[in-house]
């Protein structure tokens, strides 16, 4: 059996290494972006010390974040990261308490002025090699559940996985197409997002900077609510929400004649006034037999109430097709809103609140969303398109979290890779690409 290397010596002399060479690409990006300057001019939030520009700190949450730390405080062991310092042009690293400081200071009008930046530079990438004429907006509500004392804000809500804890309200909407975020709010824990939805609403229309024909909405039933629907069809806005099941509608429902969907699931379609809405409206229903045993049933039918021995999923909407085609457009969600929102908390820090102020905590949520959508602008046109769709953990994987050093060599500055790296065609077209 042949053996290692048995006899080591150690020695730490090394200034420029990483292990997170690919977050090169990232820099280079942002570099084509702009995204230093941007900031430096819209972001106007003078320090009390000049250590670190506003600006800086920024750009450094947002590679932190894509880079896969997840904690403020494991930030420390970017302090020896030579790489990364050359990469930022600074000579330390702030430290976790930097960090915070930073975002506890950050006032409401320096938040403003970073979502100024993100809505410029998506307003600007967006139509980029897809002219589009329609929006299709998914709506979700999602609990994000709080640890610790005196958070301000936070409060027991519906969290359906951690009942009875403190959480906050966030509200997103995502975009269909590209699967971008698109806005977002974050309320304290017992908001209802009904009570925010026409608002809501309304602040995504309003970054629509070119005129669009036809913007559709779907939601789940967070958003079913009489006046939100009445304020959709004023609009002219095409949706699709999700119904909440009252007496009166089971036994509508129960009594329906069913056609075949797929999967087991049957469909059909009833005209219906609920109390309180000033009219009738057209509800898409699918049912299928409650499974014999607990295990064959789904996630999603886990969540379902049984009545009279069906599983029951019921929409409003004012679509005219037929309604397995509804049904078809309202299951896309399940790649848009519901899939971005477990990547955000599986694979970004969504769900690792970092400090007890309300304010801080927007900030640093705003943040994240930020690189979120650099990710999907860096995946949507830097990347091969079968790898478009790629979580963010794949990214970091195959692109990210690739170990490098960095030297100088005359007057070139040269970032070496392994030799066995096994993609680096690839990510020399990716080079390219950036650069032209």
């Amino acid at each position: 059996m042949p053996k290692g290397i048995i006899k080591f010596h150690i020695s730490f002399v090394e200034k420029a290494i990483t292990k997170f060479g690919g977050l090169f690409l990232i820099h280079q990006f942002c570099q084509k972006l702009k995204l230093k300057r941007l900031l430096q001019r819209h972001v106007k939030f003078q320090q009390s010390h000049q250590q670190y520009y506003s600006s800086d700190l920024i750009i450094f949450i947002l590679y932190y974040i894509i880079a896969g730390i997840f904690r403020i405080d494991n930030t420390r062991s970017l302090q020896f990261n030579g790489v990364f310092k050359k990469l930022l042009g600074v000579k330390t690293f702030p430290n976790p308490t930097t960090i915070r400081r930073f975002l506890h200071k950050l006032p409401a009008k320096a938040i403003r002025q970073i979502i100024k930046v993100h809505d410029l530079l998506q307003e600007k990438l967006f139509f980029i090699g897809c002219p589009q004429t329609s929006m299709i907006f998914d709506l979700d509500p999602t609990a994000i559940t709080v640890y610790g004392k005196q958070i301000q804000r936070a409060k027991r809500g519906y969290d359906p996985k951690k009942r009875g804890r403190k959480c906050y309200c966030l509200i997103l909407c995502f975009e269909d197409n590209h699967q971008e975020f698109w806005y977002g709010t974050l309320q304290s824990g017992n908001t209802n997002a009904i009570t925010l939805a026409k608002g809501f609403t309304k602040k995504c229309k309003t970054k629509l900077s070119k005129p669009i024909k036809r913007i559709r909405i779907r939601a789940d039933a967070g958003f079913y609510d009489g006046k939100f629907v009445k304020f959709l069809d004023e609009e002219g806005i095409i949706y699709t929400i999700e119904a909440q099941k009252s007496g009166v509608m089971q036994n509508i429902i129960h009594s329906l004649k069913y056609q075949p969907y797929r999967d087991g699931w049957e469909i059909s379609k009833f005209t219906y006034q609920p109390f309180h809405w000033e009219k009738p409206h057209w509800f898409i229903v699918k049912r299928h037999p409650v499974p014999e045993k607990r295990e064959d049933w789904t996630q999603l039918e886990l969540n379902l109430t049984p009545i009279k021995g069906y599983l029951y999923r019921v929409l409003v909407t004012n679509l005219t097709t037929k309604p397995r085609h509804v049904w078809n457009f309202h299951h896309q969600r399940a790649r848009g809103a519901e899939q971005n929102i477990k990547e955000l908390k599986w694979n970004y820090p969504l769900t690792k609140i970092p400090t007890q102020s309300y304010t801080a905590n927007i900030a640093y949520l705003q943040l994240l969303l930020f690189a979120f959508n650099i990710v999907n602008w860096f995946k949507r046109l830097c990347l091969p398109k079968e790898l478009r769709y790629k979580t963010l953990q794949t990214i970091r994987q195959d692109f990210i979290s690739i170990p490098a050093r960095l030297i100088r060599s005359g007057d070139r500055n040269i970032l070496k890779f392994p030799t066995a790296y096994p993609d680096q065609k690839l990510f020399c077209r990716v080079v390219k690409k950036i650069q032209n």
